[in-house]
């Protein structure tokens, strides 16, 4: 029991850094190889920055999502979400392709 704890904790731990990895690497090729297109998805990201922010949020809240909201974050996250179901379908395919009798299976 502990050991499947530990071992999902580990699978989802590798799963979340492995994401970040790829995410970054995602951002960098698409800055070397298509930089028009990293042009244009910074600058949608500005303008959903620009829409969380808006003025007519009360100062104290906005402060923070000022802060805490950058363009750079926001392109970041959208890479991380398209590593994680890269990695999702890949290691899906896997799991798949591995017969029953070698999962512990009946």
């Amino acid at each position: 029991m502990m050991g499947r704890i530990l071992a999902r904790t580990t699978n989802a731990t590798f799963t979340i850094f492995l994401s970040f990895v790829l995410s970054y690497i995602m951002l960098i090729g698409l800055g070397i190889l298509w930089p028009e297109a990293l042009d244009w998805l910074v600058q949608r990201a500005k303008e959903i920055e620009a829409v969380i922010v808006q003025p007519d949020i009360p100062a104290r809240y906005r402060v923070w999502l000022d802060l805490l909201i950058e363009e750079g974050a926001i392109l970041l996250l959208f890479f991380t979400m398209i590593a994680r179901i890269i990695i999702a379908i890949v290691l899906s395919m896997l799991t798949a392709a591995v017969p029953a009798s070698m999962k512990g299976e009946r």
